[in-house]
């Protein structure tokens, strides 16, 4: 049996079962069916269809879910006499207890500062990969049919009734992310699919761009906090159709967004009173620098930065401190791993061309032609706008 395997599948597998179902958990619910659990007898054996065991099984492949956590190599020996040894049933109160911990941490952040709060706590990268390692090492009737007994009725009917979901928004399940995923999947770049990613809250035209942009900035913080441990690759925020019918409304757009960003900067760097051309410049934003990806419905099938079909305008925010970490973009073959991108699209017909845009944020949004020059967005600024339209009032008498 590849637990590996049964890790990864199971995770895909509870995910959608649990959103079919509407039994989805957040982190709340996530650290209080973890403290049920620790205060367990787990005595060895058990049957394959215990209920707490099924419930144990559903929470470390859920939150493996919510979380994109990848299988351990560690798995591949869980069930040796060494792996026995070493991932014994005495570690599944301690190591809940450390999950809940984790969680507690991401569900209850402190609000925005200047810089993101760090800890020791264990990532749920470990902890969830642990305690799958306990469950293979012990209880190998259930693991054999884990994913059945992961999601059976009684299973679903215990969540409903006694450890529920209380937040509308959980990002891995949010309407953003599902069709973002959409596009990722569709996407000629090569290194998106193995990417971890998460999707902000929806618009609300209700409450008008700038209270949007606020509560952007909340989920913005949050995902930066969490992809700090967790090493996610990117955030989506998904804004309505109209804010990109055009290059020029979506560099509008662009510039409202960071404009309202900047203000509100925890770090307060005034990152954008310096923004122009040149190379080096980078968007900063609670202590940390990151890359923007733009996609427009303005632009054709054809188009890489068409949204893929959605009819929404999309944002991608890519901290720097996981994109310059990726292994395309380290040791000196980044501009190798630009050029294999740059290659995959233009196989289909996608082309673009850098040139006259070696300063990255002159690649936030693309020019509708391949070789045209740089969508300058940063002259839409709400500051910058004011200043060109006072320079172009008559002189008074």
């Amino acid at each position: 049996m590849n637990i590996m395997k049964q890790f990864v599948l199971g995770r895909r597998l509870v995910g959608s079962w649990a959103l079919d179902r509407g039994v989805t958990l957040d982190d709340a619910a996530a650290i209080s069916l973890a403290e049920h659990l620790a205060e367990q007898d787990w005595q060895v054996p058990r049957e394959a269809d215990d209920l707490e065991l099924s419930l144990l099984s559903f929470l470390v492949l859920e939150t493996a879910h919510r979380y994109y956590v990848q299988a351990d190599k560690a798995l591949k020996t869980c069930q040796s006499d060494e792996g026995r040894t070493l991932f014994t049933t005495e570690m599944l109160p301690e190591r809940l207890a450390d999950l809940a911990a984790t969680l507690h941490f991401y569900d209850q952040a402190p609000s925005m500062a200047e810089a993101l709060p760090v800890n020791g706590l264990a990532s749920l990268q470990s902890l969830t990969n642990t305690l799958f390692a306990v469950i293979a090492a012990h209880f190998p009737a259930h693991m054999a049919e884990v994913h059945a007994q992961s999601m059976r009725d009684e299973v679903a009917e215990v969540i409903r009734a006694r450890f529920p979901r209380r937040r509308e928004h959980v990002p891995v399940y949010s309407p953003t992310h599902l069709e973002f995923m959409g596009a990722v999947d569709r996407t000629r770049c090569i290194f998106a699919p193995s990417g971890k990613y998460w999707g902000a809250r929806d618009y609300e035209e209700s409450i008008g761009f700038e209270a949007n942009v606020c509560r952007f900035a909340e989920d913005l913080f949050h995902f930066m906090l969490v992809a700090h441990k967790e090493k996610f690759k990117g955030l989506a925020l998904r804004l309505p159709a109209a804010m990109s019918d055009s290059v020029e409304r979506l560099a509008e757009t662009t510039a409202r967004l960071l404009d309202g960003l900047s203000r509100i900067d925890p770090a307060g760097s005034d990152c954008l009173r310096r923004v122009d051309g040149r190379e080096g410049w980078k968007f900063e934003w609670a202590g940390e620098s990151m890359f923007l990806t733009a996609f427009g419905t303005c632009y054709p099938e054809d188009h890489p930065r068409n949204p893929y079909g959605f009819e929404y305008t999309y944002f991608f925010f890519q901290p720097d401190f996981v994109l310059r970490n990726h292994p395309g973009l380290i040791d000196g073959k980044e501009e190798i791993s630009r050029q294999r991108i740059l290659a995959s699209f233009r196989k289909d017909g996608m082309d673009y061309d850098n040139t006259g845009k070696e300063a990255e944020h002159a690649r936030y949004i693309r020019p509708m032609d391949a070789d045209g020059p740089a969508v300058e967005w940063w002259r839409y600024l709400p500051a910058r706008r004011q200043a060109a339209e006072q320079a172009r009032q008559p002189v008074a008498g």
